[in-house]
């Protein structure tokens, strides 16, 4: 009796401190009378059949506000009709809240079980860890590439042949819609809250698109006419090198491109805010458990763009009494390397078993960009084979590796729908876009503008007029975006 008259004594006194509160949960219900108490006759029909002890006396009252589950009010039910979901605090951001922790600490979206639906979880789900895995559909800002390779019709004049201008015409090159198409990759991302530091998580990620391989090949007895188009410096014309024309040279040449973007970051997540609630949803026709939460990001992120491009040819002599042959190597790499500060906002909606995240990122910080430009050449003449390090659009007077340091910024959206197949695991679509505001690609880096004179076996004398240099190098730079769909599942503990 006396453990009772205590039990009382604080229940008045807890009740007491929660009026206001109480007040306003229910204020715009007030022309629904209270309902009087009435002696209980029976023994409503979910409890039949089972032990009296385990029946209980009273219902617990539920408000909007946060009651604790410990306290169980002595007297009147004050309302019926069903279950209801105690919706805990609207901000968990400070200290001692029940509905989204977890263990002995505020861990984001904890265990919890203030979630009173029947036959449903609650909406606060495991959160000790957490591992996401997401196969990729995504494509990227295509590559841009200087014309390549040219033809002309049958018949044309051997010094027209392949000519940009005259008869000749595009095979292939001259747009920049290379490397554009979709591409498979994977992104994976896991961390932990830490239960000494409420609130607060880290989070490690790595995003992996594959490398990306375009050819282009042809191949000509004469005919059709190939050719690889040029500026020739020394006569201010379009000019070009033969690849195949009848009577003279037959030969292949082909075209490869590559392109591969990775990236890493490591970031620590801190948790703003979050609320619970009850929401309609026709899906169900009933209530279910709603959620929003709003999260903040601070780390690490790394950026990163390997492409190149090469061009192959291979020739042989014909119509004369003795066969030549030559092999023809040009090959551009480009690096994009980002290293910086990351930035982000998150927020996540869940309505029932459905959720919606969207987030928000901003790389700040530095660019190295890589330029790596080679050639060769194996020239076989009379039965003598002679190798130098030099091309067709890949001379000494550009031939070198180059490289430089810039600021730029790396915006990131993203938008992902889940639903939660089981209390740990939710299955996930989303859409992701990428923006990087400066690199280098290899298509950029190619000079058409050509000095013969230049090409092997070079002149015995050397070129220095008129800045007969020529093919040269500058850095070109330009902006880059990789976006896409994403298929996936995360896994909470």
């Amino acid at each position: 009796m006396l453990q009772r008259l205590i039990a009382s004594v604080v229940m008045i006194f807890s009740l007491m401190a929660s009026m206001p509160v109480m007040g306003q949960s229910y204020q715009g219900a007030s022309s629904a009378r209270r309902p009087q108490a009435a002696p209980r006759t029976g023994v409503p029909s979910r409890w039949q059949g089972k032990p009296s002890e385990s029946r209980p006396s009273r219902r617990p009252v539920t408000t909007a506000s946060h009651v604790s589950a410990d306290y169980v009010v002595e007297g009147d039910i004050i309302a019926d009709g069903g279950d209801y979901y105690d919706s805990g605090c609207s901000s968990c951001g400070g200290g001692g809240c029940s509905t989204c922790t977890s263990g002995g600490g505020q861990l984001g979206e904890g265990y919890c079980d203030s979630c009173n639906v029947p036959n449903r979880f609650c909406i606060c789900f495991p959160a000790h860890g957490w591992v996401q895995a997401e196969y990729l559909n995504w494509s990227q800002d295509g590559m841009n590439l200087p014309a390549l390779v040219s033809t002309s019709p049958d018949g044309t004049a051997r010094a027209n042949a392949g000519v940009l201008g005259n008869t000749g015409s595009i095979l292939y090159g001259g747009s920049n819609n290379y490397q554009d198409d979709d591409r498979s990759g994977f992104r994976i991302r896991f961390g932990f809250w830490l239960s000494s530091f409420p609130g607060l998580g880290v989070e490690g990620e790595y995003v992996g698109l594959g490398e990306e391989t375009e050819s282009y090949y042809r191949n000509s007895a004469g005919s059709p006419i190939l050719a690889r188009p040029f500026f020739n410096v020394q006569d201010g014309q379009n000019d070009s090198e033969l690849v195949a024309f009848p009577g003279v040279l037959n030969g292949n040449i082909g075209i490869t491109t590559t392109s591969e973007f990775n990236g890493a970051a490591f970031r620590f997540r801190r948790q703003l805010c979050c609320s619970n609630g009850c929401a309609y949803s026709p899906l169900v026709c009933q209530t279910v458990p709603t959620s929003s939460r709003w999260d903040a990001t601070l780390g690490y992120r790394f950026w990163q763009l390997d492409e190149s491009l090469t061009a192959t040819e291979n020739l042989r002599t014909t119509g004369t009494g003795t066969t030549d042959t030559f092999a023809i190597t040009d090959r551009f790499e480009t690096l994009n390397q980002f290293n910086g500060v990351e930035l982000g906002v998150l927020w996540q909606g869940r309505r029932g078993m459905w959720s919606l995240d969207g987030l928000m990122r901003l790389g700040i910080g530095n660019v190295k960009q890589t330029v790596n430009i080679t050639g060769s050449s194996l020239i076989n003449e009379g039965g003598v084979s002679t190798a130098y390090n030099s091309g067709f659009l890949a001379q000494r007077s550009n031939i070198a590796g180059y490289s430089q340091e810039n600021f730029t910024m790396v915006p990131e959206l993203g938008a992902t729908l889940g639903y939660q197949m089981t209390r740990r695991l939710r299955v996930t679509a989303g859409y992701s876009a990428i923006y990087w505001g400066s690199v280098v690609r290899p298509g950029d880096q190619v000079d058409l503008d050509v000095n013969p004179l230049l090409l092997p076996p070079e002149q015995a004398t050397p070129v220095v007029a008129n800045g007969a240099l020529r093919p040269q190098f500058q850095f070109v730079e330009t902006d880059y975006w990789v976006q896409g769909l994403s298929f996936g599942a995360d896994f909470r503990w």
